[in-house]
Formats: structure tokens, sequence, C-alpha cells
């Protein structure tokens, strides 16, 4: 199987509370093709995200100083789109699943490629989905993330779009939050079939 599994929140580096340009709901990524919507209570932010190049970066609006209303489910989600034709889940997730047990997959899903650092807790398939819980032993993506992670992967108009989110390390997500914000942020995606990037978007 030929997949390119994307790093998600691996490599990472944003600072949620000082943004610098002002938060969004959505964000369109890669040239309009696909829209990121945030869940409620949660924003993108165009700082720390780079539509051109398919990623977008979403944390409680609280915490980038857009809305006083925290979420009761608090994390960091991060989106990443790969380039045409790199979609090889749909019809392919039994093997994925497969790969993400495995000690490859334990390297692909490793921000540093260290196998030894992973630990796969749960991975299970979807309609066109196949999602990973594990346990990352390695540094967070983030100062103050926890180190287990929710990743999702599926094609949305025949690109690998990868999904992850983290808690905070003070308030960790857990089996079903993790799962519940994952959830949220997939079904956000939308393939919008070409437009302006909306990085103008208003709250």
């Amino acid at each position: 199987m030929r997949i390119f599994v994307l790093g998600a929140l691996g490599g990472l580096a944003i600072t949620a509370c000082t943004p610098t340009v002002t938060p969004v709901k959505s964000l369109s990524l890669v040239e309009g093709e696909i829209t990121a919507n945030a869940p409620a209570g949660y924003c993108v932010d165009p700082s720390a995200s780079k539509p051109a190049d398919g990623f977008a970066v979403m944390s409680s609006c609280a915490s980038l100083g857009a809305g006083d209303r925290v979420p009761d489910v608090l994390g960091v989600a991060t989106v990443q789109v790969g380039p045409p034709d790199s979609g090889t889940v749909i019809g392919s997730e039994e093997a994925l699943l497969t790969l993400l047990q495995s000690d490859a997959g334990a390297v692909l899903l490793s921000a540093d490629g260290s196998q030894d650092k992973i630990r796969v807790l749960e991975a299970v398939t979807g309609e066109n989905t196949v999602t990973v819980h594990f346990s990352d032993e390695g540094e967070p993506p983030m100062a103050g993330l926890q180190g287990e992670e929710w990743r999702a992967f599926t094609d949305i108009d025949g690109r690998l779009v990868t999904v992850a989110v983290r808690g905070l390390a003070t308030a960790p997500l857990r089996d079903g939050t993790g799962n519940w914000l994952l959830n949220l942020v997939v079904n956000g995606l939308l393939a919008t079939g070409g437009g302006a990037p909306d990085e103008t978007s208003t709250l």
C-alpha cells in the first residue's frame, strides 16, 4: 500500500495566546479546494496556519483572544491536506489499519520517527476513514499539550487529509472527548471545488 502519512501535529510550533492575525471560524486550504470549519467554541489561527500548504491549526477562540466563552472540551487540532492524487484511504481502510498497528506505523505516527515512543491504544476503521488513538512519549508538538493523540485519515477530493487532536497536559482529553473533538473537526471539512482562500473570515 502506498500512502503519504502526514505529520499532523508533528512539528507544530505556535503561541496560542498571542496571534498576530485575527482568528477565523473557517479557512480555505490548497487554493480553495477544501475548507476547514472550526467546531463551536473553536477558531482557526491564521498566524499558525499555512493555507497554501493545506495546513490549519484550531484551538479555542478564547485562547486566541476571540470571545470569552470557553468550550467544555479544550484541545488543539490540526488539519493537513496532502497534494493532488495523494488520497489512498478510501478502499484501503483495512490495509491502513494494519499498517498503523505495525512497527512501521509507529514510525509514521512519531514526530521524530522513534518507533519505541509510540504505543497504539486503539485503531478503527469507519466510513472512508481510519482513526488511531496513541500515546507518544516524545516531546509534545507544542508545550503544554498531553502525550496522547487522536488522529484520523481520510480522502477528500482525491487528497489525503490528516486530522489530529490533543488536549492540554493540565486538562487532558480522554477516549470519549478525544474522539468527539476529532470527529467534529473531520466533519467540518468540506470539498469546495475552488475559490479564493478565505483568510479574512470574521467570527
